[in-house]
């Protein structure tokens, strides 16, 4: 998902405060600076994009295609790939951006035959490109994930195996005399190294999709290696052959150096992502061409986003110190972004929880049934440009989160309204105020929900076992005490929590959220029969109706 400004190291808004310390990453104005020079340097050089421009910003949400094109056609690419993300407002949607396309757009694992439109666009979506590079023939051989079925809206567009037709393509390709062959798409990290493994004839593949960070060497920021860059895959005859993905949202930009022979093998291989920095000149045309689509991108603020049938509670005196609707709605958006972007063949996501602090809501949404949600509500209620990201967390520190959650808290006490008070979507928990501090989670009480698993249900908490947690970088780095986050790596998903309630609001309109008693609390109470608990859920009848049955047995 592309940015097309410069960004914060989290690859959110970059906000005055990160400009002025040099904290600015990326934006299509610093990657043209890198792409013209390597174009006009004595190497010969490809610039090639593996999918999903559209998407990722204000700018597109307002402009759509036609900021996508334009932008393209500026940096030039020799080749792109389509992503899934393309497909977000249709075929038709992808239709416009074809026909004034002036580079080569290649996937090969589709059949656009019902949908003639798409198929008949001026700048046809070919199977693949050949390219003349230094009087050598380089095949660009394009895919996409088939998954682009169930988490985009390609139509009737019908989705092929990525192996059988990149091996289909190789074979035209050779038939072709083309020796050097790269295999350039959208499935992630783990296709890429079964094409790698599993097609006789490609020699590089550069992928996207997962936004798979590889680096060699020391890590140049906050971003974590997965592996190698390039990643080297050997193929059962002995060959190899080699993976690179780089990152996402132009924060890095990709840089691989490669030597073949005569028969179009590779002798020699080396590079490194380049970490788009503030230090590198952003391209004044670009920068120009920007300001031309700002003041309608300014006006976003404006917009409309749905409606809501409910009250949306944001009020201190309910979300910081219980369950409130408008916490549920924002965590419960989280986890469903979250999972439409999901990758993975295991479960329905790979972060099944979302948790984030009470004190980053800031007020209410209270309007009519028939007035509009705009986007500057959504600002009021989240307006600190909170990134937000995936966590490796054990069932021990959610324990201690959600101690922490009620640490300063009283059982009788209102006014002690603490911003560190938990929401959280796929847990269930019950708390005992009366208890000391740092024992107040009732044991055994907490329930997680599953994630690999085909119906989503809860379970009990298991200390010792691991879970993928959604938080904000505010909470990770222990905003409102949350030290406990700080030797944890964090993997931003690159959006912003008010990006994201935009999103569920316009998917989900007209909200009707409720409270669900995620969250209950034990009070002592005048004992029916001389000294007895009694466990509210809060704003909840039936178990005191449970409780009053079981003394009557």
């Amino acid at each position: 998902m592309s940015r097309f400004e410069e960004t914060s190291a989290l690859s959110t808004r970059c906000m005055p405060k990160d400009r002025e310390s040099g904290h600015c990453y990326g934006g299509f104005a610093r990657l043209a600076t890198l792409v013209r020079k390597a174009k006009n340097s004595s190497t010969p050089t490809l610039f090639l994009n593996a999918g999903d421009t559209y998407q990722g910003s204000v700018y597109y949400t307002v402009h759509k295609w036609k900021i996508v094109a334009k932008f393209l056609n500026l940096l030039m690419p020799d080749a792109i790939s389509l992503g899934n993300h393309e497909f977000d407002d249709g075929p038709e949607g992808l239709v416009p951006f074809v026909n004034a396309a002036e580079f080569p757009i290649v996937t090969s694992n589709i059949d656009l035959t019902e949908e003639p439109e798409l198929a008949a666009a001026t700048n046809l979506i070919n199977n693949s490109t050949i390219l003349e590079v230094d009087g050598k023939r380089v095949g660009i051989i394009g895919y996409l994930t088939p998954e682009t079925k169930v988490i985009s809206s390609p139509g009737k567009v019908v989705f092929l195996d990525e192996v059988q037709s990149i091996r289909r393509e190789v074979e035209k390709l050779r038939a072709k005399n083309v020796t050097i062959i790269i295999a350039l798409g959208h499935s992630g990290f783990d296709i890429d190294k079964k094409i790698a493994a599993e097609v006789d004839g490609v020699d590089l593949v550069i992928g996207g999709h997962t936004n798979t960070f590889l680096y060699t060497g020391r890590k140049p920021d906050l971003e974590a290696p997965e592996g190698l860059y390039p990643t080297e895959v050997i193929q059962k005859n002995g060959r190899k052959v080699y993976v690179v993905q780089a990152y996402a949202y132009t924060k890095y930009l990709g840089n691989l150096s490669v030597t073949f022979d005569a028969d179009g093998e590779v002798t020699n291989i080396i590079g490194n992502p380049i970490l788009v920095t503030n230090d590198i000149e952003q391209a004044s045309d670009i920068i120009q061409e920007l300001e031309l689509w700002k003041k309608e991108t300014e006006n976003f603020t404006r917009m409309e986003v749905g409606f809501s049938k409910v009250l949306l509670d944001g009020n201190d005196k309910n979300c910081r110190r219980g369950e409130c609707n408008l916490g549920n709605v924002v965590v419960d958006a989280m986890v469903e972004y979250n999972a439409r972007e999901y990758a993975g063949l295991e479960g329905w996501t790979d972060a099944a929880v979302a948790i984030h602090n009470s004190g980053s809501v800031r007020t209410s949404i209270n309007k009519s049934p028939d007035a509009p949600i705009t986007v500057s509500d959504i600002i009021a209620v989240l307006p600190f440009n909170n990134a937000v990201g995936k966590i490796q967390v054990t069932g021990k520190i959610i324990i201690d989160m959600l101690e922490h959650s009620v640490h300063t808290l009283e059982p009788n006490d209102t006014s002690n309204l603490s911003g560190r008070f938990l929401h959280f979507s796929g847990l269930q928990v019950v708390y005992n105020l009366f208890k000391p501090r740092g024992s107040r989670v009732v044991r055994n009480s907490v329930l997680i929900r599953c994630s690999k698993c085909r119906i989503p249900q809860y379970y009990k908490l298991q200390e010792d076992e691991t879970y993928t947690v959604l938080i904000t970088d505010f909470i990770y780095h222990g905003g409102d005490g949350y030290d406990m986050l700080d030797k944890l790596t964090w993997e931003p998903l690159g959006v912003t929590t008010d990006q994201i309630l935009v999103d569920y609001i316009k998917r989900r309109s007209p909200i009707h959220a409720g409270v669900e008693w995620r969250i209950s609390f034990i009070e002592l109470s005048e004992n029916l029969s001389g000294s007895a608990h009694r466990i509210y859920t809060q704003k909840m009848l039936i178990l005191p109706i449970v409780l009053i049955l079981w003394f009557f047995r």
